[in-house]
């Protein structure tokens, strides 16, 4: 029997939308300042946003768990797919 909230796509987009939120709230919250010269671009791209991305992709983790406990395997993988791909991000950005 087909359970309800059990697609790869669902769980895609939960793991795509989650992090976007903490992102945004860790930006609006944490560091709450304008980002208006080049060299502080820099610094933003290169330091702080592999970090927050970082932080971001934590909250996941959550999301995922709760599929694994309520036994929605095919939501989870959509999930687990999504964070990888955006460790792969964080260590691409970091590398350059």
């Amino acid at each position: 029997m087909k359970k309800k909230f059990d697609s790869i796509p669902l769980g895609a987009i939960l793991g795509i939308v989650v992090p976007l939120i903490t992102f945004y709230l860790v930006l609006r919250f944490v560091y709450p300042f304008e980002f208006s010269d080049k060299s502080l671009h820099t610094f933003w791209m290169h330091i702080m946003a592999p970090k927050i991305m970082s932080l971001g992709a934590l909250p996941n983790l959550g999301v995922f768990m709760l599929f694994i406990y309520t036994n929605r395997l095919k939501s989870a993988r959509g999930v687990l797919a999504v964070t990888i791909l955006l460790a792969i991000i964080v260590f691409i950005i970091k590398l350059t």
